[in-house]
C-alpha cells in the first residue's frame, strides 16, 4: 500500500464531497500525514464556482483505489464508492448517511446525523486549537453545509449545521449566507446544454437492499419548468439506464428549492412505490410538497416500499 492517504467521497462528487475532501487533508497535513483530495468524477458547476470562490484546485481524479490507503468522507456503502475499493486499505471514514460498513479491523469511523459531512469536519476543525482556520477554508465548508442541506431548508439540516456554519461565518465573512446560498444554488440548477445523461449523472446514487439494486438522481433547480420540457427525454434515459446497469427501478428527483418540493420521474419496474408515497403516479411522474432529501425524505420511503414488497 501507498504511504499518501488519499481522501475521497462518492462516485458522481458533489459539493459536500469535494470541499470535505480539501479541508480534511489540509488538516491532516499539519499533522504531519501526506495527505492528497481526491475524487471520482467530473466536478458538477456548483462546485467548480465554490472552488474558483475560494482559490481551490480541484482535487485529483482517481480512476481506481486499489493498493492505495484512503479516507471516506460522505459515503460509507461500497456501492457509491470508485473503482477499487476492495483492493483498497480503509483507515477511516467521516459520514452522515445510513451505516452500511464493514471492516475486517477496527478503524475510525465517525458519523452523526447532520445535514452535511463538512459539519463534521468543521467541528473537528474548530475544536483543535492548534489549527488554524483560513478564510478560504471557512468559505468551502460554508459552502458544502448549505449545499448539502439545501440553504438550510432541507429536512436533514439541523441546528448544529447552522450553528457551525455561522461559526465559520466569523472567518469567512460572507455578506450574506442566504444570498450566498442561493447563488451557489443557482450554478448547480441550470439545465442549459446538458444532455439528459449528464443530468441524471451529475448527482447520482445506487443502492442494495435484500439483493435489490435500485438508484436515485437527484437535480436541484429553482424553476421546474426547465426540466418539464425534457422530462420525455429525461424518462427515456432513466429507463435506458436501468436497463443497461440492471437496476430493479431508477427514480429521478427533481427537486424545487425555491417552492420546497420535488418531482420524481420513475422508471417502470416501481409499481411498490405508489403505496410508500400514498399518492397516485400518474404518466410515470409524481409532485411530492416537501420532498427535498433524498437521504432523509425518499430513501426511507422506497427501503419501506421495497421490505414491504
Amino acid at each position: 500500500m501507498e504511504k499518501t492517504i488519499y481522501i475521497i467521497g462518492h462516485k458522481s462528487p458533489d459539493t459536500d464531497t469535494i470541499c470535505s475532501a480539501i479541508a480534511y487533508s489540509e488538516y491532516l497535513k499539519t499533522k504531519g500525514q501526506e495527505a492528497i483530495p481526491a475524487r471520482s468524477g467530473d466536478l458538477n458547476p456548483e462546485t467548480k464556482y465554490v472552488l474558483d470562490c475560494f482559490g481551490f484546485e480541484p482535487p485529483i481524479n482517481l480512476d481506481s483505489l486499489k493498493e492505495k490507503t484512503v479516507i471516506l468522507v460522505d459515503h460509507n456503502e461500497k456501492s457509491q464508492s470508485p473503482e477499487g475499493i476492495e483492493g483498497a486499505k480503509i483507515i477511516e471514514v467521516i459520514d452522515h448517511h445510513k451505516i452500511e460498513f464493514s471492516s475486517a479491523e477496527p478503524i475510525n469511523f465517525q458519523t452523526k446525523p447532520l445535514g452535511s459531512t463538512a459539519t463534521l469536519i468543521a467541528q473537528k476543525l474548530l475544536d483543535d486549537q492548534n489549527f488554524e482556520i483560513t478564510k478560504p477554508l471557512a468559505g468551502i465548508l460554508i459552502s458544502a453545509i448549505l449545499s448539502d442541506t439545501v440553504i438550510f431548508k432541507s429536512n436533514t439540516s439541523t441546528p448544529t449545521d447552522i450553528e457551525l456554519a455561522n461559526k465559520l461565518n466569523e472567518i469567512a465573512q460572507i455578506p450574506n449566507l442566504q444570498n450566498f446560498g442561493l447563488e451557489i444554488k443557482k450554478k448547480k440548477s441550470s439545465l442549459e446544454g446538458l444532455t439528459p445523461e449528464q443530468i441524471i449523472y451529475s448527482d447520482f446514487k445506487s443502492f442494495e437492499v435484500n439483493n435489490q439494486k435500485f438508484a436515485i438522481g437527484q437535480v436541484e433547480t429553482v424553476d421546474l419548468s426547465e426540466a418539464k420540457k425534457i422530462e420525455k427525454a429525461l424518462f427515456e434515459k432513466i429507463n435506458e439506464i436501468k436497463e443497461k446497469e440492471s437496476f430493479a427501478f431508477v427514480v429521478l428527483m427533481l427537486t424545487d428549492i425555491i417552492n420546497e418540493g420535488s418531482n420524481l420521474l420513475i422508471s417502470s419496474g416501481a409499481d411498490c412505490l405508489e403505496k410508500a408515497f400514498n399518492k397516485e403516479i400518474n404518466e410515470n411522474s409524481v409532485y411530492l410538497e416537501k420532498m427535498m432529501s433524498r437521504k432523509k425524505d425518499l430513501v426511507p420511503l422506497v427501503l419501506k416500499a421495497l421490505e414491504n414488497k
